[in-house]
């Protein structure tokens, strides 16, 4: 193994990690079009338009083509680069999804990305650098977005 972990221990675990990974990723996906759709009658908009399939084709690419290289890192042993190829991937997807939603969004695949990098230097390290990018850089993003977006719009 390229990266120290033992491929019988790998394999043992992998089906559970997988399934809770997808069950995390559906959750997450139903809840951003839950409360995606009713902003949007909220509005009295349509929410399926044509900026919403670009938005949804231009982030997707990407993070599915970064899925599934994952899976085949996963399936051939490389289970070390598995966290910072997700980083990567995903703030790729973020930044090209970023096109054709809030202009913010650039900035948090940019963090990602960094977050990816680095954590492609401390091996071992993947579910740190994980907790970071998807946890703490969401949270911290949230607020901002809050506190200068969707206030604002409440406002107005």
């Amino acid at each position: 193994m390229p990266d120290g972990y033992s491929a019988p221990l790998w394999l043992a675990v992998a089906p559970q990690l997988i399934v809770t990974a997808l069950l995390v990723f559906v959750l997450a996906l139903g809840t951003i079009l839950f409360f995606s759709v009713r902003k949007a009658k909220k509005r009295q908009q349509s929410f399926f338009n044509k900026p919403a399939y670009r938005t949804f084709f231009n982030f997707f690419l990407p993070l599915t083509t970064g899925g599934i290289f994952c899976l085949a890192l996963l399936l051939n042993g490389y289970v070390g680069i598995v966290a910072p190829v997700m980083l990567l991937f995903y703030g790729v997807s973020l930044i090209n999804a970023a096109k054709y939603t809030y202009g913010s969004i650039f900035g948090l695949g940019c963090a990602e990305i960094v977050l990816g990098l680095l954590c492609a230097f401390f091996p071992g390290k993947g579910l740190l650098f994980w907790s970071a990018g998807f946890g703490v850089l969401h949270i911290l993003y949230g607020i901002y977005f809050y506190v200068s977006i969707e206030r604002k719009e409440r406002l107005s």
